[in-house]
């Protein structure tokens, strides 16, 4: 049942979450504007070679293998098993094979931990340099931070509301000669269009619906087009200092065992998601046949699914796994922006929607 009226709930006041990634860790901290281009930065960091491959998990999004390809790295592609741990008698293979100069490792969902293959690459040859994508685990740095990892990268921005926003942590110097100035234009733009999204929730003005859309579209194809590294906007670090992790961590953990609760034995999910719930986690991901006509039903219900991602020829090609998820996989939110109740709506209309 939902409750209205009674007593405020108490303002959340920040924690220095982001803050506290500069201490700790050991490691050099910048903050920049997408996850692309702290992605790009690490891949000019560790490019001490002109001919250089990186390992790469063949479940991936295209804007995670580009920054690379861009400055010259060869991307060969490792198989994931079926919960997307790392294959490891496959990763021994291609490591023996192609003699890489680096890995790149993501602990998908929160609940796939890259620890067995990360000790696996190091033991091999300790001078191999290993990149996290801890997007999926932006709220829980302190519960998967590995010493082996060289260098972490995370875009904040899908996990918060931000302008813009992405952190580097690395071991070893960054070189920051590569940063250019801010593009202030692309936040403002982002930041009034949120600002509308916002306003949304109380007006369901349509008109203004389409303006914002179209203005975060617009947005995402100036990221997409990224050539250079920017530095986060003034805004976003302002919007950033604002942040409390913990509830944040808080919020998602409850939400994701709430949801994964009541599709349990109705839905198919990925397996292993139970490992992700001591951490923040990022999304609910359920496996369906008809995947594009289920999420356009669902988006007709007002629950938007995200795929999570075109996976390219190549990977799929290498691991059945991940063309499996590129074909039937979608992305449920259980982040900090939705209650109890909202957990109960969404489960009873993804039911409805499937049929069970």
């Amino acid at each position: 049942m939902r409750e209205y009226g009674s007593e405020h709930p108490a303002i959340v006041l920040p924690d220095g979450y982001f803050d506290s990634m500069g201490g700790g860790y050991g490691r050099e901290v910048l903050f920049l504007r997408s996850g692309r281009e702290a992605l790009l930065l690490a891949a000019i960091t560790i490019s001490t070679e002109k001919e250089k491959t990186i390992l790469f998990p063949a479940y991936c999004c295209w804007s995670m293998s580009a920054p690379f390809e861009r400055v010259g790295w060869k991307v060969v592609y490792y198989r994931l098993k079926e919960d997307l741990t790392v294959d490891t008698d496959y990763l021994k293979l291609l490591i023996e094979r192609e003699k890489p100069q680096a890995v790149l490792t993501m602990n998908f969902y929160g609940s796939a931990p890259t620890n067995e293959a990360v000790s696996i690459v190091k033991k091999n040859d300790e001078g191999i340099r290993i990149i996290e994508d801890f997007s999926h685990c932006t709220f829980s740095l302190k519960l998967i931070h590995n010493p082996d990892i060289d260098i972490y990268v995370s875009s904040i921005r899908k996990s918060i509301g931000v302008c813009d926003g992405s952190v580097i942590l690395s071991k070893e110097s960054l070189p920051t000669q590569y940063i250019q100035e801010e593009q202030r234009n692309f936040a403002d733009k982002r930041f009034v269009a949120q600002m509308e999204k916002f306003r949304y929730i109380y007006s369901k003005n349509q008109e203004k619906k389409g303006e914002f859309l179209r203005t975060i579209r617009e947005c995402e194809g100036i990221i997409n087009e990224f050539s250079v590294v920017r530095p986060i906007s003034d805004r976003a670090r302002k919007q950033l200092a604002q942040v409390n992790g913990a509830e944040i961590a808080y919020a998602r953990k409850e939400n994701m065992r709430h949801l994964w609760t009541l599709l349990n034995g109705k839905v198919e999910m990925v397996p292993g998601l139970e490992r992700c719930m001591e951490g923040a986690p990022f999304s609910l991901p359920i496996l369906v046949d008809n995947r594009d006509e289920i999420q356009i039903a669902l988006a007709k219900r007002g629950v938007y699914t995200q795929l999570l991602w075109p996976i390219c020829e190549d990977a799929q090609q290498v691991c059945s796994v991940s063309k499996m998820m590129g074909a039937r996989m979608l992305s449920v939110p259980i982040d900090q922006r939705y209650s109890w109740d909202d957990i109960e709506d969404m489960a009873g209309i993804i039911c409805d929607v499937i049929g069970v």
